[in-house]
């Protein structure tokens, strides 16, 4: 199988996400690719509103990055008639998830929690989210995982965010209102820390995604890359992703300390 030598590939992308009191929700991510001579951007926007459902775009030309200043992140996208504003309403985390000789994966979570401002084909929504910018400069299938799990919970009194890496041995990482937690259990519906006594039950109410997304990807990405499927693994390129919102609730004992939504995913990469 070929391999691109290191330095070759690199991978700007960003998360945002939207959720109003109404229960709407929107997740618009926006990605720059280098590898080799070759490059590629994608952008995509996924609605959910309770009484009409799921609907989503994406393309592959004419995508802007989001801009930061000050606490706040701007992203405006006139082919989708959005415009927003993310306001920080917690202090920023970030980890290296990955480091090797072939390049590393830097996660920083600009804002675990935001005040959101959206401007949709003129009309104005107002709410809460979170934003995200994930720096790739290895092959993303030489990190060595069999599943990833993602996730983040907003309140009004708490925010958590959570990733966990699982090959032979499980890799977490978990920050509660900026507090890193070490001793935690990560699961599609629940996540516990036993050290605090806490526990966030997810009911994964509605099922955002269930597909092969890195396939139908990089399938469309052909035309901008060609050949980019055949380097890669074919447990990598048929992963299986679910990425859910769910009502979240936070409770110590028995007692519910705050009530809030979650966007979480899984990704399993074990699947031929």
């Amino acid at each position: 199988m070929k391999q691109a030598p290191a330095g070759s590939f690199y991978l700007s992308k960003w998360f945002l996400d939207f959720v109003s009191k109404e229960g709407a929700a929107m997740i618009f991510y926006s990605a720059k690719l280098k590898w080799n001579s070759w490059s590629a951007a994608y952008t995509s926007w996924l609605q959910h509103y309770p009484q009409s459902g799921i609907n989503f775009k994406f393309r592959f030309t004419n995508v802007q990055t989001p801009y930061i200043k000050d606490n706040t992140i701007g992203w405006n996208d006139s082919r989708f008639g959005i415009s927003g504003t993310w306001k920080a309403s917690a202090d920023m985390i970030q980890a290296r998830i990955y480091d090797s000789a072939e390049g590393f994966l830097d996660w920083k979570c600009y804002q675990p929690a935001s005040e959101v401002q959206l401007v949709v084909n003129g009309n104005i929504m107002k709410g809460t989210g979170y934003t995200e910018q994930l720096i790739l400069t290895a092959l993303p299938w030489k990190i060595p995982m069999d599943e990833l799990r993602w996730g983040r919970f907003g309140s009004e009194e708490n925010n958590m965010v959570w990733i966990e890496i699982k090959e032979k041995e499980k890799r977490r990482w978990l920050w509660l209102n900026g507090e890193k937690i070490g001793d935690c259990i990560i699961e599609d519906g629940q996540i516990r820390l036993p050290e605090k006594e806490l526990v966030l039950n997810l009911d994964q109410s509605v099922i955002l995604e269930s597909e092969k997304k890195i396939f139908t990807i990089v399938e469309k990405l052909l035309r901008y890359i060609p050949g980019f499927n055949k380097v890669m693994p074919l447990n990598f390129l048929m992963a299986d992703e679910f990425k859910w919102l769910s009502n979240g609730q936070l409770k110590e004992d028995k007692k519910t300390l705050s009530t809030g939504i979650a966007i979480h995913e899984l990704v399993n990469f074990k699947r031929k």
